[in-house]
Order: structure tokens, then C-alpha cells, then sequence
């Protein structure tokens, strides 16, 4: 007889438990064809090989129906203001730091620390000290999980890179104030339009209703351990398709978990992880992604000091990027 372990199969609607007992060799590297296989993604390697557009590079890492996650590296202020007419913008910071400048006011975002801008409100950011962050952009609209006054405790993240992520192509001038292009985009990027606004105007000058921009202390809402049976993880963002989770696990997780109607994306922020599924072992360090499609069991054992972003979708989402073959592997120091 092999190693027996638990398996909790979960649906987001209804929301439900199933347990079962297997043993472990029955599950770890069992998979045989498939068409969703689980790859290891570098997202901030693949900035050093796209243009910067003004003062930003971006690159597209998962891509579905309702929700697309790239990395992007802004050099000082960027040229556009950004007006997202039809769909939510998320930011999380893992090096250095974003300004928000939008309708709403000005937010300064540092690493470990996440905003929403919410759908129709412009915005534009100004990166600082190699300012690399995680943008997801959801077409459903989204409300906060968590009380962004009561984080449950206070601390915050310096995060160093191996070598400096060098983008082709040179920074612009975004100016400060003046007139300045708005992109005002839609998830149908056919209806998209470019205006003139006067900055010095628009920062600032929402009034009333709405959501505003505003941010979260991404890992500083846990009550305990997620992943072994105590506390939940903390959610940040949620909505019927669509919902953002952090973990703090360490050690092995209490069990393998198959989520069978959701899609999962892993961005490992900090510590080291070692990922049973199967199909296979892989092994995640900060600022790297996979993903692991709905069906696929799965098994975390997580390094001390691990923490993990995981965003959910309801809707499929698939990988756009690859990185097992790439020959730069920067690695990063998160303390």
C-alpha cells in the first residue's frame, strides 16, 4: 500500500467540498493526454524582449474570454492616460513603485501593494526604481473582499532583481501636466478612441458616485495559515466569474485540490514553492507563473515565507506566453 492523502474536489457554484481518499501515486504525474498542460512562465523575462511603447512595456501572459494578465515595466510617467471604458484594471506591485494618477487622485502603490481602477475612471502611472508590476484586466466588474482600513497586520517588501530587466528602446517625456492623448479603450479594441485632455484638469476631479481607486496591502489580511485546514484565505477581489485570493501557506497543503469549475493562476511573490499535479512536479520561485487548468489536481508545498496572488476564472484562460526555453532567468530577492 502507497502513501494514502486526501483530495477536495470544489465548485464555485454551489459552493462545495468533496472529499476524497487516494493514494498518492495515483494522483502525482498521473496525467496521460490533455490538451491544457502546465507550463513555467518567467512574465518579467519576457518585458526584455518588448518595445517599450512610450514610457511602458507590457507583455501578455494569459489571455481569456473575459480576462487577460500581463507585466508591465514603466519608465517614469507614461505618455497616455488610460480610460478603461467597459472593464476593471487591477495592479500589483512587485518592484519598485507606481503613482496612480486618475479622476480619483493620486495612489502610490509599492511592492505587495494592489489597486483597482475601476471601469470608465482615466488614469496614468509614473514608475520609479525599475517599476515592475502584474495588470489584470477583468471585463466583470469586481468589489473588494476586504476592509482596506483593517489589514490585520503591517508590514512591508523590499524586492531586488539578479540583473536589471532592460527593455529595447528609450523612454519618452510624458510631461506633467498640459494636453496629453487618452486612450479610451473597450474589450473590443474596435470601438477604441483617442482624445485630448488637459491633465492638470483631470487628476483629481471626480466629484461623486462610483467606485474610486484606492488600494489593498495585498498579503497583510491573514488570520493564520492558509492551506491547512485553519484560516481562509484572505479574498481581495470578487466577483460571479472572477475573484482574487492570496496564501500564505508553508509546508505541505492538507490535501490535493481539484477545482472543477474554475481556471487558477499562480503568481508565486515570494519564498519558494514545489508543485504536485498530475501532471508532474514543478518548482515556482517569486515573480513567476503557471497556471493550472480546471480538473487538474494539485498539491502545494510551500518554502517559509511563501506567499501566492491566485486569480480564479470561471471562464477559460490560456496561456500566451512561454518561457522553458528562454536564456535569461532573472531571479528575485523578496524580503
Amino acid at each position: 500500500m502507497g502513501k494514502k492523502i486526501r483530495e477536495f474536489m470544489t465548485h464555485r457554484e454551489p459552493p462545495e467540498h468533496i472529499w476524497m481518499e487516494r493514494e498518492e501515486s495515483a494522483v502525482i504525474g498521473t496525467a496521460r493526454m490533455g490538451q491544457r498542460m502546465i507550463p513555467k512562465i518567467l512574465p518579467f523575462d519576457l518585458l526584455r524582449s518588448t518595445p517599450l511603447s512610450g514610457n511602458r512595456a507590457r507583455a501578455m501572459v494569459f489571455e481569456g474570454t473575459s480576462l487577460r494578465i500581463a507585466t508591465e515595466y514603466i519608465a517614469g510617467r507614461e505618455a497616455q492616460l488610460t480610460r478603461a471604458a467597459d472593464h476593471d484594471v487591477i495592479y500589483l506591485q512587485f518592484s519598485g513603485r507606481s503613482s496612480i494618477e486618475s479622476e480619483s487622485g493620486i495612489v502610490e502603490i509599492n511592492p505587495g501593494e494592489i489597486a483597482l481602477v475601476p471601469a470608465a475612471i482615466s488614469h496614468r502611472s509614473v514608475g520609479s526604481d525599475e517599476c515592475l508590476r502584474v495588470r489584470v484586466a477583468t471585463q466583470e466588474f469586481v468589489t473588494e473582499g476586504v476592509d482596506p482600513e483593517k489589514p490585520v497586520m503591517q508590514r512591508g517588501f523590499t524586492v531586488r532583481a539578479s540583473e536589471p530587466i532592460t527593455v529595447n528602446g528609450h523612454a519618452g517625456d510624458g510631461g506633467d501636466a498640459g494636453p496629453v492623448l487618452e486612450h479610451i479603450s473597450f474589450w473590443d479594441p474596435q470601438s477604441d478612441l483617442w482624445v485630448e485632455r488637459d491633465v492638470s484638469a483631470l487628476i483629481g476631479c471626480k466629484r461623486d458616485g462610483g467606485r474610486i481607486v484606492r488600494k489593498l496591502s495585498a498579503f497583510n489580511y491573514f488570520t493564520g495559515m492558509t492551506g491547512k485546514g485553519g484560516a481562509r484565505a484572505p479574498v481581495l477581489y470578487n466577483g460571479k466569474e472572477f475573484r482574487v485570493d492570496v496564501y500564505n501557506l508553508e509546508e505541505e497543503q492538507n490535501g490535493f485540490h481539484r477545482g472543477c469549475d474554475e481556471d487558477e493562476i499562480w503568481f508565486q511573490f515570494r519564498g519558494h514553492s514545489l508543485n504536485h499535479t498530475e501532471w508532474g512536479a514543478l518548482d515556482l520561485d517569486p515573480g513567476q507563473m503557471t497556471y493550472i487548468p480546471r480538473g487538474v489536481a494539485h498539491r502545494i508545498t510551500g518554502s517559509p515565507g511563501f506567499l501566492r496572488m491566485v486569480l480564479y476564472s470561471r471562464k477559460l484562460v490560456h496561456p500566451k506566453a512561454f518561457n522553458n526555453i528562454s536564456e535569461r532567468e532573472t531571479r528575485f530577492d523578496v524580503q
